[in-house]
């Protein structure tokens, strides 16, 4: 048993660094979306869709204080404290929009064998999704910063909890 779990910690490790491409990915959309601040919110919904992205998530207020934003955070994507005041220090109607893109799929499977050369305890498949993650602010419908993740992971376990790092 002590085998079978170090052979599953082995095959997420594997699966978390060899999984890297989405860096030069990020690096693209970082370039392309740096250019386009000041753009329109119509605008960027529409680049964001034709670039393969999906909404995870939306919020939007006017004048936001600090708890209200804390409340919409999202887990790996919120604002930290810092960009907190940076962003949001000015009145105005902000507009915050979460999307995600899946960029990739691992898949794999392992199952012990008995010295009798049966299967014991069936296979247990694993599965490593990647994902390049955006969270874009608009302030009075004109887009004002963004950042962006390149190297998301998400991987299930047969029988176990999500794991999304």
């Amino acid at each position: 048993m002590k085998v079978k779990f170090l052979g599953i910690l082995v095959v997420l490790c594997i699966f978390h660094c060899c999984a890297s491409p989405g860096t030069t990915q990020a690096k693209i959309y970082q370039g392309r979306l740096e250019t386009m601040i000041g753009e329109k919110t119509e605008a960027m919904e529409s680049t964001f869709k034709d670039w393969g992205f999906a909404l995870m998530y939306t919020w939007q207020g006017e004048n936001p204080s600090i708890d209200v934003i804390k409340e919409h955070n999202q887990p790996i994507v919120k604002f930290s404290d810092d960009e907190i005041e940076q962003i949001f220090s000015e009145e105005g109607k902000y507009h915050v929009l979460y999307y995600q893109k899946k960029e990739a799929t691992t898949d794999a499977s392992i199952g012990t064998i008995t010295e009798g050369g049966m299967g014991y305890m069936g296979d247990t498949s694993l599965a490593s999704d990647r994902y390049t993650l955006i969270r874009a602010v608009f302030k009075d419908g004109v887009f004002i910063h963004f950042r962006l993740w390149g190297n998301v992971h998400q991987t299930q376990v047969s029988g176990w909890k999500t794991i999304r790092k």
